[in-house]
């Protein structure tokens, strides 16, 4: 079949001439208005018209043009997921969860790296309203200016984790609060007191969250907070290392160690033998998350498992269901539930 005509709706190319939507009608002999139809869905086509323009995009090698259908439809068809960390492994496991919840939805997932560098979600923000993306799933915290503005612009959102369950917005979250306590207290029923933590920046959820769950069992066990036995991390196997490392140091150290999560609880274990520690008979230690790493170190990982595939997953239903409904629904909240696994560590 003969292409026809220069365009700008197009962005493939056969034998050196653009291809664009006129192009197709022209070889389907059907009017550009209906092959405009057949792509957006948003008007009847009969099977049969819609089968022959089908076909005469295959033959000739048409793919529309993202941009040009994003501005007639006011939909992108995409959807973006902002995270702390990406080296980090639960949120790669995240990010698979919300791409099996709205792929057969034709949604697209743009992933942005927060932990790229300083100040970056904002400017993800700015990019994300001049795509014109549908919805964002946001896993990080203290970002509430730039969500308001998500919201000016008329995109869905949802937010993972607790740390914004404050603002006018769908989200998921694990109890964090629970988690640092059902931790401690397994540590305890170990015959542990001096318990100590590693924590994530206390500011910042699920820092804040799991560092009172510690802190609840603590004075429940009638033991008190020691501050001498709180360490900040920064949520990596380096900064897990690092705390420990000043526990270790201290007067009477701990026996015991509730990290916040798996990364900090490795560089924990990989301080504990570097210095020639016994574990678990020296020092137990217990981390958060279940990432795969867990299962692998020796002595292996016990943990919390916080499903965050599962998050994920829930994450991307409500945010589907926030882009079909707007503002005509209610907003929701998803707990998930987390599960204590033992292993040799703890």
């Amino acid at each position: 079949m003969k292409q026809t005509s220069l365009g700008s709706d197009a962005d493939n190319t056969a034998s050196g001439a653009p291809l664009n939507i006129q192009s197709v009608a022209d070889a389907a002999g059907v009017s550009k208005t209906t092959v405009s139809h057949v792509l957006s869905g948003n008007r009847p086509v009969s099977a049969q018209t819609r089968r022959k323009v089908e076909q005469v995009m295959d033959e000739l090698g048409f793919r529309p043009n993202f941009f040009a259908q994003a501005l007639n439809s006011k939909k992108s068809h995409t959807v973006a997921l902002i995270v702390q960390d990406i080296t980090n492994p639960f949120y790669p496991a995240l990010a698979r969860g919300l791409q099996g919840s709205v792929a057969d939805s034709d949604q697209a997932v743009m992933l942005f790296d927060a932990g790229a560098g300083a100040g970056l979600t904002r400017v993800f923000v700015e990019e994300i309203i001049q795509r014109r993306v549908d919805g964002v799933v946001v896993a990080v915290s203290n970002v509430e200016d730039e969500l308001l503005e998500l919201q000016r612009a008329g995109i869905a959102i949802v937010a993972v984790g607790s740390g914004l369950s404050g603002l006018p917005i769908d989200w998921v979250s694990a109890d964090d609060e629970r988690i640092g306590y059902d931790a401690t207290m397994h540590l305890s029923g170990k015959g542990h007191q001096r318990i100590a933590t590693i924590s994530g920046p206390p500011s910042a959820e699920p820092g804040g969250g799991r560092l009172a769950g510690y802190v609840k069992a603590m004075n429940e066990l009638g033991a008190g907070v020691d501050p001498l036995l709180c360490a900040v991390g920064d949520w990596t196997r380096e900064g897990g290392a690092g705390a420990l490392y000043r526990l270790l140091d201290q007067p009477e150290p701990p026996t015991a160690v509730f990290c916040a999560n798996d990364l900090m609880a490795i560089g924990a274990l990989d301080a504990a033998l570097e210095s020639h520690l016994d574990v678990p008979g020296d020092l137990a230690i217990i981390g958060v998350d279940d990432i795969d790493a867990a299962s692998l170190v020796r002595p292996g990982l016990s943990t919390v498992r916080v499903p965050a595939e599962e998050i994920g997953r829930a994450a991307g239903d409500l945010l589907l269901h926030r882009i079909a409904e707007q503002r005509t629904s209610s907003y929701r909240h998803v707990l998930v539930h987390h599960a204590l696994i033992e292993r040799q560590t703890a």
